[in-house]
């Protein structure tokens, strides 16, 4: 079973706060590849990654078809945190049964905490001159992590959970 370690928890956490650099990696059902930098990420419990849905058009569309996400991240000031997490996702939406589960996360418990990220988190890194689009959050990513690789140069492909 994978469990992050706390450097990993740190960095997943608030990506758009100097921190890392975020991407969600999908794949239509025919093998066609997507990826998406990501703004508002977190962990759960100690095998779940939280990705707010705002803008995932090709992303949702591709999750439903197939659910084999990578999330790679990469914070070249901070050493050692280039790591590549795969596992199955679901988009957990308004709408959904509140008693869903998905690998022991609850749709109710993810929607209550995470479900309006943008008023909880604003983007502080845009500049007050510049119009930020009204971010309508339609439910919550959640990666179930089965393993990790390393994507550090020189250690690349290296199995760490």
């Amino acid at each position: 079973m994978v469990k992050f370690t706390k450097e990993m928890k740190d960095g997943l956490r608030v990506p758009g706060k100097g921190g890392s650099l975020v991407y969600l990696c999908t794949s239509s059902l025919d093998g066609k590849p997507n990826i998406a930098a990501m703004r508002f990420v977190a962990t759960h419990m100690e095998d779940k990654i939280l990705i707010a849905d705002m803008f995932l058009l090709k992303t949702k569309m591709n999750i439903k078809e197939n659910p084999n996400v990578t999330v790679a991240i990469c914070h070249p000031l901070a050493e050692g945190r280039w790591w590549a997490f795969k596992g199955k996702a679901v988009d957990i939406e308004y709408g959904f049964p509140r008693d869903f589960d998905w690998y022991g996360a609850n749709a109710t418990d993810i929607l209550n905490e995470w479900g309006d990220w943008n008023k909880s988190e604003p983007p502080e890194e845009v500049p007050p001159d510049i119009v930020f689009p009204k971010a309508a959050q339609r439910g919550v990513v959640v990666v179930h992590v089965e393993e990790a690789y390393s994507i550090e140069p020189g250690h690349a492909g290296e199995k760490i959970l």
